[in-house]
């Protein structure tokens, strides 16, 4: 007996509307997407995608005396306060930004629908990175905090090597091992490289543990003063990412709307700590260590390159340990895509992509669930990307970054 087309169709939809269910409101169109572009066929990785971490989980790891400060003051999850420095210690050590400055912009935020305010459960984690990422052709995340990337800006060093101990000692006793779909980086406190080193040489051989992560805003560069954690990660045989921030102080604190602050502060950062990285000779030093550089979006990526280029030609002498112009170093690194931009003209992001080796260097990376989250077929569609080019930059090259399985 052949089954009519049209019994076929009913199958599939039928097939789709049961997904469905199972995908809070929000996501009903990524998983269309998913269906139709085939992803259960593609091995899809999320190399950066975040959650909101409950630190009421992370006291019985914290050390004093954060865990006790924590606990007292039963920390919320108001997004409009600093969830680390505006309830702590009755403001001691609070960063330099106003609370109305925190307010300006976080008023700018979307919500999403499907997203709570509250921090997602062990089990409710589990369910979004698992299941949830699965429904939209994702079979493996990258998993990585969220408030903790205000820490690099914190006055206080033991409370960022607190926070980043907690943190993945709380990941280790819930998800590492047990779920092969999510990894985590080991958040790297690196205002105290010694105590960075300490904690990578402690969990780096962990199962589920994908490299190593580093909030680029910070009061510090990359210079030799940070040897310690390169050389953990390089004895580790893991790579190092770079995450962007958004910073309302700085140079950032004279603008009044967030799609300014949005806008630049994520790739100012991380062309901050490549340029330190690159001109220090860290690649030459380190030769066995992969960089990655994240949530930064790609456009940024020629004109550092060519500003670098640029400047090394005029004095060599102030990087000696450079033996290539900074642009084949930043040629190496790999990169993520969320946010990819959107030029007026496709033609000019194929330009982007070609001025460095975008198809064996850049990862897909969704940012979910924040607001601005990129699913799987902003890559997919790319009309200039070739099937092989498509395969590697959705998964197959965060594959070989990561040494996943």
């Amino acid at each position: 007996m052949v089954t009519s087309s049209a019994t076929v169709k009913k199958i599939l939809k039928a097939t789709l509307d049961e997904k469905l269910k199972r995908v809070p409101a929000g996501l009903d169109n990524a998983v269309r997407q998913a269906e139709e572009r085939h992803f259960d066929k593609m091995f899809i990785v999320d190399a950066d995608c975040h959650q909101e971490e409950p630190f009421n989980l992370f006291l019985k790891f914290l050390e004093e005396p954060y865990k006790s400060i924590i606990e007292k003051e039963n920390i919320t999850y108001d997004r409009e306060a600093d969830p680390f420095l505006s309830q702590l210690d009755q403001g001691i050590g609070k960063l330099s930004h106003k609370q109305s400055e925190d307010a300006r912009y976080l008023s700018g935020r979307i919500k999403r629908s499907e997203i709570k305010e509250s921090p997602m459960s062990p089990e409710v984690l589990v369910q979004v990175f698992a299941q949830r990422m699965h429904d939209i052709g994702i079979k493996r995340s990258v998993v990585l905090p969220t408030f903790m990337l205000a820490l690099g800006f914190d006055p206080r060093p033991d409370f960022e090597v607190a926070m980043s101990n907690a943190y993945i000692d709380y990941m280790r006793e819930y998800f590492l091992g047990k779920y092969p779909e999510i990894y985590t980086m080991i958040y790297a406190p690196a205002n105290s490289p010694r105590k960075a080193a300490e904690l990578i040489d402690r969990v780096g051989s962990t199962k589920g543990i994908a490299g190593i992560m580093v909030t680029s805003g910070r009061n510090s560069t990359v210079d030799e003063t940070w040897d310690p954690i390169f050389e953990s990660a390089e004895k580790m045989n893991l790579p190092v990412g770079f995450h962007g921030v958004p910073y309302l102080g700085g140079p950032f604190a004279g603008f009044d709307k967030m799609i300014s602050i949005h806008a630049l502060s994520f790739p100012f950062y991380l062309f901050v700590q490549l340029t330190g990285l690159v001109m220090n000779g860290v690649p030459e030093r380190f030769p066995k260590i992969k960089f990655c550089f994240m949530e930064g979006g790609l456009s940024w990526i020629p004109w550092i390159m060519h500003r670098l280029d640029s400047e090394y030609l005029m004095r060599r002498t102030e990087a000696p340990l450079l033996k290539e112009r900074p642009s084949e170093y930043i040629n190496e690194f790999y990169y993520t895509t969320q946010p990819l931009e959107h030029p007026a003209k496709v033609e000019d992001q194929e330009k982007i992509f070609s001025m460095f080796d975008a198809e064996n260097h850049v990862l897909y990376a969704s940012d979910y669930p924040h607001w601005d989250f990129d699913v799987p077929s902003v890559v997919y569609d790319l009309p200039f990307l070739s099937k092989t080019a498509k395969k590697k930059i959705l998964g197959e090259n965060a594959r070989k970054f990561f040494r996943m399985e």
